[in-house]
């Protein structure tokens, strides 16, 4: 092993080498007393110190030189220069294939867009898609006369009166890629009439356009499709294309309705692993092919689930619950059932969730009870809800947890407006119904209840069916905390 190290002694500079020498096995277990001094004077006399310029050491008065000036000499002393090896290096071999035999040529470049001889596309959908667009853009049509695995080959619908547009793409195995192997050049015709349609603009075609605009907002409207579709094509589709385009590109982004009706499971499962406190409750019915059983499936009928952190929320807010459902619109019917409540400052918690087959006295008892187990624990909480036959049901046979003095049942001020609207048809009386739900004193309420009654008794009578305590604020006893709806 060598070593070197610089040591400055009496205000000399030394370079200092060391040579040692291991031992090998055979030679571990001879004694060799000369080697064994650690004495500095006995290793002094056996090595000589040699200064910078090679000669021996100098007398104790000469000056060390500068470390800069020794290091520039050594420097010089041994040039520097590549090895062999990187003077022949080539460089540019990095960048060669690794298999140039199985590279493409590159796709030619052809001037406004036509088709030429040898061209290559990467798969059988990128040749269709290039084809359609190419018509699309031209304002001509074609129709497919051989669709195989290995080979597409169309025709201009005019081929022979007066149009010779053709082309033929073959797959070539030997390249992985399709090939443009006939082509007659562009076409000579053009359409008969003008239309704000095209045949080959499908709604698959259009899926695949605005993709990027439905990932980026699945609430995209159809109408805004429309425009997307009447700029980028300068075509104007129908509504029902338009809907059906979306439909298929949510489908390739997000997955199907099966698929995702399959997930859930996995997706709670999912949730209550990274959040055991969470609750998640299923019920399940037998699947029936016609009027056959199917075995060893189940099909989905409910379920309630609420997160713990909406679970532990509910603690730190007002003891007010409000339940509405809306209506699922997709290739599976129901309804969603939402619970939520408000904290001090007036901002809505969501607390609970379900979907079940539909408003029924049945879901919304399923639903309620699992908000009572789970959530919604105390007791003296108002709920507010419409004033639904199921909901009025489900609360009647609660034994007691849904009813004074566990909970008190109010009804939304919104409902009851709408419900005297569809019953009256009287728009001008709405905000004065609305009004005598508000009325914070009694006096204040039978103010305007007389003048209801002095418009019709029967706007009255009608209004006298609904107990007043459930939704006057003057009567609540304080326990609706100043809210009279059930919209959120």
């Amino acid at each position: 092993m060598f070593s070197m190290y610089i040591e400055n002694r009496s205000q000399l500079l030394f370079i200092e080498l060391y040579v040692e020498f291991e031992q090998s096995e055979a030679d571990q277990n001879i004694l060799r007393e000369d080697y064994n001094s650690d004495s500095e004077k006995e290793f002094e006399s056996n090595y000589e110190f040699v200064g910078p310029d090679g000669d021996g050491v100098a007398g104790e008065g000469a000056i060390a030189p500068d470390v800069s000036d020794v290091a520039t000499a050594l420097a010089n002393n041994v040039p520097f220069e590549e090895p062999s090896f990187m003077r022949v290096l080539d460089l540019e071999a990095m960048h060669v294939p690794e298999f140039p035999d199985y590279i493409s040529s590159g796709i030619p470049l052809v001037a406004d867009g036509e088709f030429v001889v040898g061209m290559e596309f990467s798969s059988r959908e990128a040749v269709i898609k290039a084809i359609k667009e190419y018509t699309i853009r031209r304002c001509v049509d074609y129709r497919v006369y051989e669709s195989e695995p290995l080979t597409f080959y169309a025709k201009c619908t005019q081929y022979g009166s007066g149009c010779d547009w053709v082309i033929r793409v073959s797959m070539i195995s030997r390249k992985y890629c399709w090939v443009i192997r006939r082509y007659n050049g562009s076409h000579t015709c053009t359409r008969a009439t003008i239309s704000q349609d095209h045949s080959k603009l499908d709604s698959s075609t259009i899926a695949e356009a605005i993709k990027p605009l439905v990932e980026a907002d699945p609430a995209l409207k159809v109408k805004s499709i429309i425009a997307e579709v009447q700029s980028k094509f300068n075509y104007t589709v129908s509504y029902r294309k338009a809907w059906l385009a979306k439909q298929k590109a949510v489908e390739k982004i997000f997955g199907g309705w099966e698929a995702s009706y399959e997930a859930l499971p996995i997706w709670f499962e999912a949730m209550c692993h990274k959040e055991p406190s969470a609750v998640v409750h299923f019920e399940t019915m037998p699947a029936y092919q016609g009027d056959e059983l199917v075995t060893d499936i189940r099909v989905l009928h409910r379920v309630f689930w609420s997160y713990y952190p909406c679970i532990r929320a509910f603690r730190h807010c007002k003891p007010v619950v409000q339940v509405d459902g809306t209506h699922l619109y997709g290739k599976y019917k129901g309804c969603l059932l939402v619970a939520v409540s408000q904290d001090g400052n007036n901002n809505i918690v969501p607390i609970a969730f379900a979907i079940v087959e539909g408003e029924t006295s049945d879901a919304w008892h399923f639903f309620l009870s699992n908000l009572r187990q789970h959530v919604v624990t105390r007791d003296g909480v108002e709920l507010i809800s419409d004033r639904h036959e199921s909901i009025n049901a489900t609360v009647e046979r609660s034994n007691g947890a849904w009813s004074p003095p566990r909970a008190f049942h109010m009804f939304c001020i919104r409902h009851i407006e709408s419900n005297f609207l569809r019953k009256f048809k009287a728009p001008y009386l709405q905000k004065l119904v609305i009004n005598i739900g508000y009325s914070r004193t009694v006096r204040e309420y039978e103010v305007r209840y007389q003048r209801l009654r002095e418009r019709g008794e029967a706007y009255t009578d009608w209004l006298n069916r609904i107990p007043r305590e459930q939704y006057a604020l003057a009567f609540d006893g304080g326990y609706r905390w100043g809210h009279m709806t059930s919209a959120f």
